[in-house]
């Protein structure tokens, strides 16, 4: 296991709390596609792709350098990306509602889901410390 130092694992704990909060918000914008009292899940799905940007700097410019050894967790940051390319399917598709609740829940929240779960398989040591 890699030695960190106390700030590293403040970003390493701030960066899965980020993790829950996306997945959070997935549900909430799943939710929203059927109970109509969710009104907000336009902005909370663009939140997510404001995190998605926070998640892709963070992997560049932090964990990439915090766990350069770690071929292993290395390998899953860049996984990453496919979740990105998952979340471009929405390109041109937002005002369509069909189209945008069939992405999101059969694409970009599973993709985000299953890449989450890998990650965390890495740095839940580093966050439970």
């Amino acid at each position: 296991m890699v030695h960190l130092t106390p700030e590293q694992l403040t970003v390493v704990r701030q960066y899965a709390a980020l993790l829950d909060t996306i997945e959070e918000g997935f549900q909430y914008v799943i939710e929203s596609f059927a109970n109509y009292e969710r009104t907000q899940g336009d902005v909370v799905l663009a939140d997510i792709f404001t995190a998605f940007g926070q998640i892709d700097a963070t992997n560049e410019r932090s964990l990439a350098h915090f766990f350069v050894d770690d071929t292993a967790l290395l390998n899953e940051l860049q996984r990453f990306s496919s979740v990105v390319e998952e979340a471009w399917k929405l390109d041109g598709k937002l005002h369509d509602p069909n189209a945008k609740q069939q992405i999101v829940e059969k694409h970009v929240a599973p993709a985000f889901e299953a890449w989450k779960v890998s990650v965390m398989q890495h740095l839940r040591p580093y966050v439970e410390q």
